[in-house]
């Protein structure tokens, strides 16, 4: 077998998202091998090309390696195979292995740390939330967005922010629970029951709500408490606050827990202000549920759209587009002309 460590390659994945960013994927070129055979491949792919492999790759928790062969065939592997070979009878394929930022052991992307031990059975796509890409995104050079399915099938959208600080740039990885973009994609129907809203409804192509359920776990089992919502309205201005932020279990009505940490005065806090509107400890609210303060009326019926209603709403990020009067539809805070709106979480 040729010499290892012949050449090194920086292989350039384009993820179209938004804004059709370019994400780096850290997948060095370790020479020529066996191609894998038995419980180390992962899966195979006729004539794609290296993006395709390694797009393959991203998608399954437990690809650390990718070896392309004969006539463009791809094959993702979990990586354990020596790169010096195997007694495989396989093809003669290129190995790519993703840089293991480990002192020892190998990385876990479904953990997001170091593991002495990556032989235990792990079912494909078992992340909950958009962190286990950090392995395969060791080094982001900007930021962006792609798209990542779920160990339960659930396809998410993940948003890679940079922030400039003194030390340098800092990178936060968000799962998004939320999107509108009506405007642009022709609109999903957000006027829906309980049932839509606990288990999720859209495309995260165009307009979607992951799921109450989904978002449940996502802030009590794995931790993603910080909140931002991001408005923009019609004119271009942006609106973005931030909270710490939680819901209660279905058999608590997923109950709203929320406390400003940014972007808007706690006194004009649509979320915690105190207000009779305000949405903090108050019940999930549908069309055919109706958990709301208002004694006369469903808030979600007025306003076509499922949340968490008070008596009625001083936000809705749910409800009907092209209302002027706040308490009708979609709004923030009273802000009424919103072009787009996207709500995502992450770690604190």
């Amino acid at each position: 077998m040729k010499k290892r460590f012949l050449r090194f390659l920086l292989l350039f994945l384009t993820i179209l998202g938004g804004d059709a960013n370019i994400r780096k994927f850290h997948l060095h070129l370790y020479g020529s091998v066996r191609g894998s055979e038995g419980s180390d491949l992962l899966g195979r792919f006729p004539r794609v090309s290296k993006a395709v492999c390694a797009a393959a790759c991203l998608e399954n928790a437990r690809c650390l390696a990718m070896e392309l062969c004969k006539d463009d065939e791809c094959r993702i592997t979990t990586g354990q195979l020596s790169p010096q070979g195997s007694n495989s009878t396989g093809p003669t394929c290129q190995l790519y292995r993703l840089e293991n930022p480990c002192v020892e052991g190998y990385w876990d992307r479904v953990q997001g740390s170091c593991t002495q031990n990556l032989t235990r059975t792990l079912p494909a796509n078992t992340c909950i939330d958009c962190r286990c890409l950090w392995g395969l995104l060791n080094l982001v050079l900007s930021a962006g967005e792609s798209k990542f399915t779920l160990f339960n099938g659930k396809n998410v959208v993940c948003v890679i922010t940079m922030t400039l600080t003194l030390i340098g740039p800092v990178f936060y990885q968000w799962t998004v629970i939320q999107r509108r973009t009506p405007r642009l994609s022709g609109g999903v129907n957000f006027d829906l029951g309980w049932n839509d809203y606990r288990d999720g409804f859209g495309s995260v192509y165009s307009d979607f709500w992951m799921g109450n359920e989904y978002i449940h776990q996502l802030t009590n089992i794995s931790g993603n408490r910080h909140l931002q919502i991001e408005v923009i309205r019609v004119n271009g201005q942006q609106v973005k606050v931030d909270y710490l932020f939680s819901t209660e279990s279905e058999e608590d009505g997923y109950r709203l827990h929320v406390t400003n940490i940014g972007g808007i005065t706690p006194s004009d806090d649509p979320f915690t202000s105190g207000c009779l509107e305000c949405a903090n400890l108050m019940k999930f609210t549908t069309s055919d549920v109706d958990n709301d303060n208002n004694v006369t009326s469903n808030c979600a019926d007025v306003s076509k759209g499922g949340w968490w209603h008070n008596a009625c709403q001083r936000s809705n990020l749910n409800g009907r587009f092209g209302e002027s009067d706040y308490r009708l539809g979609i709004n923030w805070n009273g802000i009424t002309d919103i072009y787009s709106v996207e709500m995502r979480v992450r770690q604190p």
